[in-house]
């Protein structure tokens, strides 16, 4: 039976939040480990310059709290919280997904976007899907208001070197990562097909594998990898594995090499 969505295009496969909405969620989510990063880098600039006192008044230079920083403190606070209460419903739930790990995420906005990004199909097929698009795309683009330039990095995991704790990002499709903390650089592509491995016997669904796979670089729509999953399953070329759902799931790793071999542009490998 399909529906209509809140945004008045209908859905797919009985949900209850159609493919648009869907998508943009995934991306609100896959925005929020970058928001973090300079949200914080915006919160700490909370000293400026009173210029009526500079080369008269005594003392010099006056600092005084600036109310954007502020607002971006705010905005960030919102948006955690936000998450969590969603990471708790999606846990309560027992929303669908196909994520690796078990339990709730650490209590970080990277550690709860990405939790919550393994379970935005699930969310769509639930009745409260579509509160859950509203009021997450809509944190995420008042944080993006509270910052003084436009995502232009791509978050690639955790610092491997020792004692750092630190979290490696890229330009998108650039040639070298470098971690935030000990400033330790890596081959960028290297990384990708790390994670490219990771990722070669998890069961994801059509959407997950082209939120996955275009993410990590194949040149193509998220759409349009979608669909041509879809094809593909129909045309019996890839295996269907049983799932909670009536939705099925692929091993990545099968249909991906099938992808890259499509018109795509291939990835580079290590």
């Amino acid at each position: 039976m399909s529906r209509e969505c809140r945004c008045g295009r209908p859905t797919r496969d009985e949900a209850y939040c159609c493919d648009n909405c869907g998508d943009a969620l995934s991306r609100a989510l896959g925005d929020v480990t970058w928001l973090d990063a300079e949200l914080e880098t915006s919160i700490t600039r909370q000293q400026g310059i009173d210029y009526r006192r500079v080369g008269g008044g005594k003392g010099g230079k006056a600092t005084v709290p600036s109310p954007a920083n502020m607002g971006a403190s705010d905005a960030r606070t919102h948006l955690k919280a936000l998450l969590v209460t969603w990471a708790l419903f999606c846990n309560e739930e027992g929303i669908r997904n196909s994520s690796p790990h078990a339990g709730l995420p650490a209590d970080t906005l990277p550690a709860l976007s990405a939790w919550l990004l393994w379970r935005v199909d699930g969310l769509t097929l639930h009745d409260i899907g579509p509160e859950a698009v509203d009021e997450i795309t809509s944190a995420v683009a008042h944080c993006h208001r509270h910052i003084d330039r436009p995502a232009d990095r791509q978050f690639l995991g955790d610092c491997r070197e020792q004692e750092c704790d630190g979290r490696v990002y890229a330009r998108p499709g650039g040639d070298v990562a470098r971690c935030e903390a000990c400033g330790t650089t890596t081959p960028a592509e290297q990384i990708r097909a790390r994670l490219l491995e990771e990722l070669d016997d998890r069961l994801c669904t059509a959407a997950e594998i082209a939120r996955l796979s275009t993410y990590l670089g194949l040149k193509a729509g998220r759409e349009s990898v979608r669909k041509h999953v879809e094809y593909l399953s129909r045309a019996g070329r890839i295996e269907k594995h049983s799932a909670i759902s009536d939705t099925a799931v692929y091993r990545f790793g099968e249909v991906y090499g099938l992808l890259v071999m499509k018109d795509y542009g291939k990835q580079k490998t290590a």
